[in-house]
């Protein structure tokens, strides 16, 4: 089965409580300015630590990152940047390629909102070639491409093919049944391998192709209109090409989107600007999808119980994080969406938007502007 990136992922931004050491390197091609990077963040982590860990624990602890102090070969594999995450159960390097800055930070969970912006900008997706005898299926994303797998027709197909035009009704018959058996199968093993991760399917074959598998297809997040007329080896970077523009448009439009949606939930008074409301709204549940920024740290501590807010002016401790970023976190533990933006992208440059779960009244008054939303977005 087909893991996700979010799937692989979800470990860090669902982690909370304890210690959790997040670092952040910019890769500039330089093992030695990685490693430079490496000791500064190291040099900062035992001064947060030193309040709550002795020497030896914190020596323990970090223990990690001194090995890639002295083996630092597992960067030379890496073309974006890097992210370093440490708790008391598990160590994970990341390559993460977007742009980031250059941090540390010690808190009671990991700093998500660079990994949350990777997320939104780098969907992964399927893509199903079809040629007359076989079908290669990749899994891809805006950075790579990997076959997958690929299985070959029934041997009906092509002897059915080479009967000619003159082929008779009978016959002509028997290759559609092959062939819609052929293609049941391939979905049922489309569905198989996305039972974890339902990511975009793109497709492209010849047109015949293309619509009877349209038709035996039940896999949901399926793009019913073909990339290209015909498949071949040869073609499968431009095909991946086009797909990656349409996802990057995609992405771009999610945060136009939510704003629209913003507006439309503030004349119904289902939005909240304040980050005090809400932070309050987010601890009772409320928040369907928030607007939060990653060029901003607002730091201080959450009332777990209350959603009320302590806001220091600076890191104080080992407890204090990004209020923004634990309340992303906490969104989509419950099942929300969070939508990262620069601030400028953001009316009157506020560090975070939140939009609140919908009522029936509401949703009856906004009919017009929603399908105003639908047609705009579709």
């Amino acid at each position: 089965m087909l893991t996700s990136r979010q799937m692989t992922l979800k470990p860090l931004l669902d982690s909370k409580g304890g210690i959790h050491l997040t670092v952040y390197l910019v890769n500039r091609g330089n093992l030695i300015d990685i490693k430079s990077q490496i000791r500064m963040a190291m040099d900062d982590a035992n001064e947060w630590l030193g309040a709550v860990m002795t020497p030896d624990e914190r020596k323990k602890f970090l223990e990690p990152l001194d090995a890639l102090l002295h083996d630092a070969r597992i960067f030379k594999q890496m073309k974006g940047n890097i992210g370093l995450f440490k708790n008391e159960t598990l160590f994970r390097v990341i390559n993460i390629p977007v742009d980031i800055e250059k941090s540390c930070q010690v808190a009671t969970s990991f700093h998500v909102k660079p990994l949350l912006r990777w997320l939104q900008g780098d969907q992964d997706f399927l893509f199903l070639g079809l040629e007359k005898e076989k079908a290669f299926l990749y899994f891809g994303n805006q950075n790579s491409i990997k076959l997958v797998d690929s299985i070959l027709f029934p041997e009906t197909f092509k002897s059915l093919d080479s009967m000619g035009d003159g082929q008779s009704l009978k016959f002509s018959r028997q290759k559609k049944v092959k062939q819609t058996q052929a293609f049941s199968w391939l979905n049922e093993w489309i569905l198989d391998l996305t039972k974890n991760s339902t990511p975009q399917l793109f497709v492209a074959g010849d047109s015949s192709l293309v619509q009877l598998l349209n038709q035996s297809l039940t896999y949901k997040n399926t793009v019913k209109t073909s990339m290209a007329h015909s498949f071949t080896s040869q073609n499968i970077v431009d095909v991946c090409q086009n797909i990656r523009k349409i996802l990057k448009s995609e992405s771009n439009k999610s945060l136009e989107k939510a704003l629209f949606e913003f507006k439309i939930a503030e004349e119904g008074h289902r939005a909240k600007k304040n980050i005090f409301q809400i932070s309050r709204a987010v601890v009772q549940g409320k928040v369907r999808k928030l607007i939060v920024t990653d060029e901003l740290n607002i730091f201080g501590k959450i009332d777990q119980k209350t959603g009320g807010l302590a806001i220091h002016p600076v890191d104080l401790d080992h407890e204090d994080d990004c209020i923004l970023d634990d309340l992303a976190q906490m969104v989509l533990s419950q099942g929300g969406e969070v939508i990262i933006a620069k601030r400028n992208e953001i009316p009157k440059g506020r560090p975070i938007l939140a939009i609140l779960d919908e009522d029936t009244q509401f949703v009856e008054k906004s009919g017009e502007l929603y399908e105003a939303m639908e047609e705009r977005f579709g």
